[in-house]
């Protein structure tokens, strides 16, 4: 395991797509933004994957199918799986 000091302010970057950025450090948590490719599944360890995938999957259908009954679709729409 790699173990950094960062302050408020400062990044570090895990390869070429993610930037990591330290927003605010406070007594007893750090706050982090993270900015990373869309597809790009990112949890908390704590959470599991299985479950997050399948909500996601529902949100995605429920999405389409909302855009294209009460809108009408200006691009086709991509459906990821």
């Amino acid at each position: 395991m790699l173990v950094l000091s960062r302050k408020e302010g400062e990044k570090l970057r895990l390869g070429e797509e993610i930037l990591i950025t330290v927003v605010k450090v406070g007594a007893d948590k750090v706050r982090l933004g993270i900015q990373a490719p869309s597809n790009l599944l990112i949890l908390r360890d704590e959470l599991d994957v299985h479950e997050i995938a399948d909500v996601e999957q529902e949100e995605r259908i429920t999405l389409v199918f909302t855009q294209e009954v009460n809108q009408p679709a200006t691009k086709p729409l991509r459906i990821a799986a």
